[in-house]
């Protein structure tokens, strides 16, 4: 079973291991009076949303005996936490807030990381069957802007949702909420950031179940800002699941819904469009305890048919700013479209992602015309575009990505350029893949230092490694061969960087060009990945460059989407060029041949005996640590996906018959042999208290 489905195992297990969350989530626990709109852990009202503790003696077991039939508790996401979740304990379980469906809450563990556990009201009049269904259909949503669910629990009184815990908090908390008593400076690129992935996430959300699914409850309160400040969609498919005494009486909701409680893709871009103009107004439509009184927000716009009078309902800390001052009309233009009365009127969300990304394109989009490098927050801006283009300049080859370029400069430093007019998105689509990308720092993934991005080219800057690439140490004419222990280091190396790429962006980020030419060897001669994530951002004309290598796994091939199950493949590929000191794929008579053709053609047995690299041949004592390395490469270059082992598998496997001590116990399985789906019965069977008075 794969180390990701079990990572979120025991985290939800850790949760569950307490006591005092159930007894929070009961209606004889402590009830804060407070309606959280803002949907943030910070008293942003001065409200006490804290609760103390709650020392519970777990050790007794009376509750046991009086349970009703065991609880289902089901993992519906596939993503991985970048987290190490091997000591988990609840240390701190809070109350976020109480909304439209029910009250959320925020449970910190022992190593400080925190999820969130929405308990559904009681009004949720809805059998389990079609609640696990809502809850599938949610969970398959796989989108940056849209928040995960990742689990969820159902007995005959009570649903729980578990979801990310978002720390900037929600658009609600970031606009309303106050710091010392005053408003918190939003400026106007984070207002269109939240605006445009908002509108991406619904609009990923439009296009699943047949493309017939539907939101039901766009507001502030259930938009989040994520590390870089885009905007993520929350409680995705909850309206669907409340009874019909729900009465959507809001401004946020369409007027069609308030008369009929008709949910659908339509009034969901009304109530998008109450969010750009709560955005753009700084104005709520609900109001809560100590919070600003709510205000019909269509009613306020819908007068203003000139710039000039636009200025009147816009928040004046924007006005401060007349570089933007453009860009904010046409917004609000987009959003009185959104609220228009008529449901024909009104655009497709899809539109609407096209209009705000344009808006930011065209006007100003926050660097991407200013011919300067954008550096990352903790990398040092030693120099400028002008520096790097002054600078001698050695060419290193031509890859996938574009061409690579060694930069020196007179002070001696030597950079990495890498320079290709292959990208096909948005800046403001670049520049949200690329943040991701930029953030993460780990020993065995090349650090991406800055970008330059024009409608022309796109730059990337990053460190050189004098020794070269792995296709270059194995390849290169003149080089010494590399001797087994290295060949290790640098699979294992290569194995973590990857698995730890894996883990990124919620557990979605993809590498999508692992070969030997982009891993390099770092400080401690262990192999270190580069040129993350760029085939997201290639033309077809790039992404077509990967299907004919000898990396390419047959489902890429096909249709030139990569995945990490692609990743592994490719991977797979690097083991056996290791393990051969072959290229992964050569011309002869005519013909194209590869490693992974020629070890499936022949088998484990006769490839060793004639394709392993003669160098290797010395180590007599290594016979068996080689042989290994080539079943997990031949696991790994399975033709079905889903036969592939999963990277954090392939590291622990490479770290032991390498004797390399583990790097992250969040790869090491601590659960032994027994399956997921007995243990989750143990855990329910002696964990679980009563969930009824």
């Amino acid at each position: 079973m794969s180390a990701v489905y079990d990572n979120w195992e025991r985290l939800v297990a850790a949760v569950l291991r307490k006591q005092q969350l159930w007894e929070l989530f009961h209606d004889h626990s402590r009830s804060p009076s407070i309606l959280s709109e803002a949907s943030n852990s910070s008293s942003i009202f001065n409200l006490s949303s804290h609760l103390n503790d709650l020392g519970l003696n777990f050790s007794n077991g009376s509750f046991a005996s009086s349970r009703r039939a065991p609880a289902k508790l089901v993992l519906v996401s596939d993503f991985s936490p970048a987290i190490d979740i091997k000591e988990a304990d609840i240390v701190s379980p809070k109350l976020l807030g109480t909304g439209t469906f029910g009250s959320a809450y925020t449970a910190t563990m022992a190593n400080w990381v925190r999820i969130v556990v929405k308990k559904l009201n009681k009004s949720l009049s809805i059998s389990e069957l079609d609640f696990k269904r809502h809850m599938d259909v949610a969970g398959n949503v796989r989108h940056e802007n849209v928040v995960a669910v990742r689990a969820y629990f159902s007995s005959e009184d009570e649903r729980l949702v578990l979801y990310d815990y978002y720390s900037k908090g929600s658009v609600y908390a970031l606009l309303h909420g106050k710091t010392r008593g005053n408003p918190a400076h939003v400026d106007w690129e984070t207002r269109l950031k939240i605006a445009i992935g908002a509108a991406r996430g619904i609009a990923a959300i439009h296009a699943q179940n047949g493309g017939k699914l539907v939101h039901g409850n766009i507001k502030a309160s259930n938009v989040f800002l994520n590390s870089e400040k885009y905007g993520c969609v929350s409680d995705l498919g909850l309206t669907n699941m409340i009874e019909t005494t729900f009465v959507p009486t809001a401004w946020c909701y369409a007027p069609e819904v308030k008369n009929t409680r008709d949910m659908s893709q339509a009034s969901d871009v009304y109530s998008f469009g109450i969010l750009l103009l709560e955005l753009l107004t700084r104005k709520s439509t609900s109001h809560v305890p100590g919070g600003p009184e709510a205000v019909d927000l269509v009613k306020l716009v819908n007068s203003v048919n000139s710039k000039a009078r636009a200025a009147k309902v816009i928040d004046d800390d924007l006005m401060e700013n007349p570089a933007v001052r453009e860009q904010m009309v046409k917004m609000l233009q987009i959003g009185i479209r959104c609220v228009a009365k008529s449901i024909n009127k009104r655009p497709k969300i899809s539109e609407v992602v096209t209009m705000l990304e344009d808006l930011m394109t065209n006007n100003g989009n926050s660097g991407s015309s200013e011919r300067k490098l954008l550096f990352f927050e903790d990398s040092n801006a030693t120099f400028d575009l002008e520096d790097m283009l002054r600078a001698s300049a050695e060419f290193l080859g031509k890859g996938t990505f574009g061409t690579s370029y060694k930069a020196l400069f007179e002070y001696g430093n030597a950079i990495v350029v890498k320079r290709s007019n292959d990208v096909d998105v948005t800046f403001m689509v670049f520049q949200q893949h690329i943040e991701v990308i930029g953030r993460m720092r780990h020993d065995n993934v090349a650090e991406l230092k800055a970008y330059f991005f024009s409608r022309d080219e796109v730059l990337l800057v990053y460190d050189y490694y004098r020794q070269g690439s792995l296709s270059a140490m194995l390849h290169g004419t003149g080089n010494t061969p590399l001797d087994w222990t290295t060949r290790l280091r640098i699979a294992v190396g290569a194995a973590r960087g990857i698995a730890h790429i894996h883990q990124q962006d919620g557990g979605k980020l993809v590498h999508g060009n692992i070969n030997s030419s982009n891993i390099f060897l770092n400080g401690q001669e262990y192999g270190l990945v580069s040129d993350v994530g760029l085939a997201k951002v290639m033309n077809l004309v790039g992404r077509s460059a990967l299907q004919t290598q000898g990396y390419c796994a047959p489902e890429v091939r096909d249709t030139t989407e990569v995945s990490q199950a692609s990743d592994v493949y490719s991977f797979g590929v690097v083991l056996l060029e290791l393990v051969s000191r072959k290229p992964s794929q050569w011309t002869k008579n005519g013909r194209i041949g590869s490693l992974v053709d020629s070890i499936q053609y022949v088998g484990l047995g006769e490839w060793t005996n004639v394709e392993v690299d003669f160098e290797l041949l010395r180590y007599r004592d290594e016979e068996e640590t080689i042989l290994q390395t080539v079943r997990i490469a031949m696991d790994c270059v399975a033709t079905v996906p889903e036969s592939r082992p999963r990277m954090p598998e392939v590291v622990k496997i490479l770290e032991e018959i390498s004797g390399i001590e583990p790097f992250n116990d969040v790869w090491e399985d601590t659960w032994g042999g027994q399956s997921i789906e007995s243990r989750l019965e143990d855990l329910l069977d002696d964990l679980l208290p009563t969930l009824t008075l």
